[in-house]
């Protein structure tokens, strides 16, 4: 890995969509799907980029549902005789219902998620945290520098 960064190549996020044609999914249908970490469908994994930036209603337009699940993980894609299997390993979730979302939709879902991230921070383990400081450098401080004064922010609040 690079020297002073907290960007993590093998750290992907996504946001995830059961693609079942329901609109509205709660916490543990999209945790039902990534506790195993081997999936073929009914999800489809939005990669971060294709979305960072949008405006929660924008998004939520975008996918079709109401609710947004973030999945961070490590991840790679593998080719079977089946097709394409996503593995992944060592995530986080986030997840965000529409009455949050409601409330939030002018917001950018990058800006909603670092506001999560920073809640939880100091309560989390150190893999969690390397996750989050690599989402805050990759999508919101776009530095090393930055992100190191956010985490020194956040741990002094706390």
């Amino acid at each position: 890995m690079k020297e002073n960064t907290f960007d993590v190549p093998a750290y992907k996020f996504f946001v995830l969509k059961i693609a079942d044609g329901i609109r509205e999914h709660n916490y543990n249908h999209y945790h039902s799907f990534t506790s195993t970490g081997t999936h073929y469908s009914p999800v489809t994994f939005i990669p971060f980029e294709n979305v960072d930036g949008l405006e929660v209603d924008e998004l939520r337009r975008l996918i079709g549902t109401n609710e947004v699940f973030i999945l961070g993980a490590t991840y790679c894609e593998l080719n079977s005789t089946m097709g394409p299997i996503s593995k992944f390993g060592n995530t986080i979730e986030i997840y965000f219902g529409k009455d949050f979302l409601d409330h939030k939709k002018n917001m950018t879902i990058d800006a909603i998620c670092a506001e999560a991230m920073e809640e939880k921070y100091v309560t989390r383990n150190d893999r969690e945290k390397r996750m989050y400081r690599c989402f805050f450098e990759r999508y919101q401080d776009k530095s090393y520098k930055k992100t190191k004064e956010r985490i020194r922010k956040i741990e002094m609040r706390k």
